[in-house]
């Protein structure tokens, strides 16, 4: 499932995902709101995986992160945004979210971190990671 108001990448995403064999994209929404309207009255099966933008109008995708954690709890969030700040990374992540991909990879890195999670794995954007591993690291030195 895809949750992302900007109508032209919802086609882009669509399309890419249309192409692969082993992934169908059941719904695409443009606010969590509808989206959640969905999963809530079973309009649309539980989806394995849910593509969620941060940046949406009403409920923001951190917002709504916990309600689909709550309502579809066997499915994976992986968070798709132009976001890299560093608040919205670690607060993602701490509210579940299985991946954190900015809409600047590759259509191949999504489709990749999309098979990654499914297998129970996780995904991260490099620049993200490499915040990440950076933050943990200037912790742990803080710590000594």
């Amino acid at each position: 499932m895809l949750v992302e108001d900007n109508a032209e990448y919802r086609a882009v995403v669509n399309l890419a995902l249309d192409d692969e064999k082993d992934i169908d994209l059941i719904a695409e929404f443009g606010t969590p709101e509808i989206a959640l309207r969905g999963i809530l009255d079973k309009s649309i099966p539980e989806p394995d995986v849910i593509l969620l933008d941060l940046r949406l109008p009403g409920m923001s995708g951190l917002d709504a992160l916990p309600y689909f954690k709550e309502y579809t709890p066997r499915s994976k969030v992986i968070i798709l945004t132009q976001s890299d700040e560093e608040a919205d990374v670690l607060l993602a992540i701490t509210l579940g979210a299985s991946g954190y991909l900015l809409k600047s990879a590759s259509i191949r890195d999504i489709l990749s971190g999309i098979k990654t999670v499914v297998k129970g794995g996780a995904t991260l954007d490099p620049s993200v990671a490499k915040f990440i591993l950076e933050n943990l690291q200037t912790d742990s030195q803080k710590k000594k």
